[in-house]
């Protein structure tokens, strides 16, 4: 197949490892973060690459973190602006690696919940129970597409215990600024995320939109068939009452394993990475300054720890993969769906509690062949399966129309797809964006 890349993030090397061709589309402006474009910055782009989407005969357009999503001027309206994929008659597949409401940040939420309506927009989301929150408030072409490690050559050497620089670490910067000092929130909003949690301490498997929504039936309900700017509305409510729950997940499943270990082990436990030290005085190195060094930690650190912050409820991070295809010995937070993926105790291992989290750290020190082995595994497993190259062949089986997507069945899929399936377009594209259009920025 041949894709067209917005941003070179880890979709080339992807490709070349699949043998589809890729070709990247013109820069048009820098940003500081792949979050940062807003309406003005996407309109500049969606002219730039409409000449090359429309001659490339391309299959797909393929990004990370919707940063394909741009605009172009609707020729049969100048006061209105198309999707620039659903003018070249292609379809976008983007892999969401935040919650939407992070992606558009930049974008206002009415625009982005509409340019969400479009049915040649393939969401893939990685975490299962955001896929099912998009599926129910009606946002069509949602997919579940797990992360995975980046294609490139990695060391496959087994690790020589006896020559690990630092007996624990964890890499990874404080990201919640929820809880400092002058910020405020709505008390009428975090009622919703404290009672999300009072739930799930006696029903952990049960997510924020079971309890909000199914359970308690706090929202409105989104009715099939309603208008846009409705169901816009109601979606913004909903985040808004989330945000607390996912800035306590963060405190729950990160910061205060960050703030036990640091506190426990002192110099033995090696924190990298921004925000600890003004966010809770805890001592921190900078962050690793190239992928080399950054992957090389993992193999000279005897356990990784591996935490995840607030924008997941079940999934699994980048890092999941990052660790073990570095070939390092990973010691997890247990989320609910890294049972597809790893074999605990085989290929990693997991904690749940402080007490269990030191235990494990205490046997594996002093257990380096159990850690060198189960290390070698869960570093077979990822580049046997879980490399970027393997999701893309998924995201091939999506445009051809397999449509099944748990996290078991995506584990368990078949690795791989004919390289001529890819998804017709809606004859419609050229005539919506969604069901009203989007003004043309100033």
């Amino acid at each position: 197949m041949r894709f067209a890349l917005p941003t070179d993030g880890w979709w080339r090397s992807a490709c070349d490892a699949t043998g589809d061709e890729s070709v990247m589309l013109p820069t048009v402006t820098e940003s500081a973060g792949p979050y940062s474009s807003d309406l003005a910055a996407r309109s500049r782009s969606g002219p730039a690459w409409k000449p090359v989407l429309e001659d490339g005969r391309f299959d797909a357009m393929l990004d990370n973190g919707a940063t394909g999503l741009a605009f172009v001027p609707d020729p049969m309206n100048p006061t209105s602006v198309k999707l620039s994929h659903e003018m070249a008659e292609i379809p976008l597949v983007s892999q969401f690696i935040d919650p939407v409401v992070t992606v558009f940040q930049q974008v206002p939420w009415q625009v982005a919940w509409q340019t969400m309506q479009s049915t040649t927009w393939c969401k893939c989301i990685w975490d299962g129970p955001q896929v099912r929150e998009l599926q129910e408030m009606g946002i069509p072409n949602v997919h579940y597409l797990p992360m995975a490690a980046i294609d490139r050559d990695y060391d496959t050497t087994p690790l020589i215990p006896d020559h690990a620089r630092q007996a624990v670490s964890f890499v990874g910067n404080q990201n919640t600024s929820y809880f400092a000092a002058g910020v405020n929130t709505s008390t009428a909003n975090q009622l919703y995320g404290v009672l999300a949690h009072s739930v799930r301490s006696g029903m952990p498997d049960m997510h924020f939109w079971d309890i909000y929504q199914e359970l308690y039936g706090c929202g409105a309900c989104f009715e099939k068939g309603e208008s846009v700017d409705s169901t816009a509305r109601k979606a913004e409510t909903y985040f808004a009452r989330k945000l607390f729950y996912n800035a306590f997940l963060c405190i729950q499943q990160r910061d205060r394993f960050v703030i036990f270990l640091k506190r426990r082990m002192g110099d033995s436990f090696t924190l990298v990475g921004q925000r600890w030290d003004t966010a809770y005085g805890l001592q921190c190195n900078p962050t690793l300054p190239t992928c080399d060094e950054y992957l090389n930690h993992f193999r000279e650190t005897a356990v990784n720890i591996n935490l995840v912050n607030g924008n997941t409820d079940s999934g699994l991070n980048m890092r999941h993969f990052e660790i073990t295809a570095a070939g390092g010995f990973m010691l997890c937070y247990h989320q609910e769906e890294i049972d597809a993926f790893f074999k605990v105790g085989k290929e990693c291992d997991t904690f749940r509690t402080e007490e269990e989290l030191l235990d494990k750290i205490h046997h594996y020190l002093t257990h380096p062949d159990e850690r060198r082995a189960i290390a070698l595994a869960g570093q077979k497993r990822t580049l046997g399966e879980h490399l970027y190259s393997h999701r893309l062949m998924r995201i091939k089986q999506i445009l051809s129309g397999s449509t099944s997507g748990t996290p078991a069945e995506v584990a368990n899929s078949a690795t791989e797809t004919t390289h001529e399936a890819a998804l017709k377009a809606d004859p419609r594209v050229a005539e919506r964006v969604c069901e009203s259009s989007v003004e043309q920025p100033a």
